[in-house]
């Protein structure tokens, strides 16, 4: 279906992954029943996948974000912690007035659906490193920021539900899960790109037979940056993203002293990462389909997915955005292109793995499948169209 994509059916008037998630319903319980997954009994299977698929867009993303602490200050810093911890609080607290949820679980239903995604937005995201536009930029900076932001919430969430230490006053919830774990997880994943990035160049200029191949390189530097964060207890999202970002660094380095060599490396790399995810992304809406065939009920699904992208999304984005110096227009698109997907499976595949018991289970798998599927319809089918008009205006800057 991925080459599909790029041939006869790109012309459609639905965007692929729409079709994919249409795919998806057709062949789970609402059409043929060929394929029956529960986000319950199958949960591990479903946060392997997603969790991969994850990895493989933050690499990507790290890959084309060209490293600048006063682009990075400018917007996805404070749409990954102002903005995420806004939309947290926001959808805790409709969970907990509105539905009457436990604040564990409230708070946990916040932390799921309050991040971005790198692997469905890969249209909104910028297309090259030389891609300056403030609007991309700090799209792609959230999603490869605050999927690793979002794990301190998910972790609050089971705390208070029981099911995760937090430390007599939360002690090991800030120092740990919190503070710890996203400086620990940025800095393993910068040292292990940079590392890495210098011994593969060295490797195909001095080797004699150099073992160093792109394919390799691609899957060695998401599982040593990954297992390497793991291993000192710090997120391995966030450790993904900064070893692109990393690589980056050193190829925006390396053609300063005019040597290309490292800049063509992170294109192959890019390309190879690029393709895997669009692999996955196939997979992964498909199976969105049949789950959400599963677990989707009328009652409140819908009118909440639409209350966080319609409601909680524009606030937070523009109290985040205050002084950012983004225009107005480049903040509603912000605002708009909130995009839920892949990396919310994750964390509530990962939630129900921790034994949350089966009344919130289903509560939330609605809810977080519902606004997937919302934002997957929305989102996929108006980005092109959006982008153009705002490109030809002039907006881009």
């Amino acid at each position: 279906m991925a080459s599909l994509a790029r041939g006869p059916l790109r012309n459609l008037p639905i965007s692929m992954p729409a079709i994919y998630l249409c795919v998806g319903l057709a062949i789970g319980p609402w059409g043929l029943s060929l394929l029956e997954i529960d986000i319950k009994s199958d949960s591990k299977l479903i946060e392997v996948l997603t969790e991969v698929a994850v990895l493989v867009s933050l690499l990507t993303a790290g890959l084309k974000l060209t490293p600048s602490w006063s682009h990075l200050r400018r917007s996805p810093i404070p749409l990954a912690t102002v903005a995420m911890t806004l939309t947290v609080f926001g959808i805790a607290m409709l969970g907990y007035f509105a539905l009457a949820l436990p604040l564990g679980a409230a708070v946990l239903l916040g932390a799921v659906l309050a991040p971005t995604d790198p692997v469905l937005a890969g249209d909104v995201q910028v297309r090259h490193p030389e891609d300056r536009d403030k609007l991309r930029y700090a799209l792609t900076g959230e999603a490869g920021l605050n999927d690793g932001t979002a794990f301190p919430f998910v972790m609050l969430g089971l705390g208070l539900l029981g099911l995760h230490d937090l430390g007599d006053g939360w002690w090991r919830w800030f120092a740990i899960d919190l503070v710890w774990a996203v400086i620990g997880g940025i800095g393993c994943g910068w040292i292990v790109g940079y590392v890495i990035s210098r011994m593969t160049i060295w490797l195909k200029r001095y080797a004699a037979n150099a073992a160093a191949c792109e394919e390799l390189l691609t899957l060695g530097l998401i599982g040593i940056s990954y297992g390497a964060a793991m291993a000192i207890h710090a997120y391995g999202f966030l450790a993904v993203f900064a070893s692109g970002v990393a690589i980056r660094c050193y190829a925006e380095e390396e053609e300063d002293a005019s040597d290309d060599e490292a800049e063509q490396l992170v294109k192959k790399v890019a390309g190879i990462n690029q393709t895997f995810g669009e692999i996955l992304e196939v997979a992964l809406v498909v199976l969105t389909g049949c789950l959400l065939a599963s677990h989707w009920t009328i009652t409140n699904d819908w009118w909440i997915a639409l209350f966080v992208l319609a409601v909680v999304r524009p606030i937070s984005t523009y109290v985040a955005l205050m002084r950012s110096g983004v225009s107005g227009v480049q903040k509603g698109l912000i605002a708009f292109f909130g995009i839920r997907g892949i990396g919310s499976l994750y964390y509530l595949a990962f939630a129900v793995g921790k034994n949350l018991d089966d009344a919130t289970t289903e509560l939330l798998s609605g809810i977080v499948l519902t606004t997937i599927a919302i934002s997957l319809m929305v989102h996929s089918n108006v980005s092109t169209p959006v982008l153009n008009l705002y490109a030809k205006r002039g907006s881009v800057r």
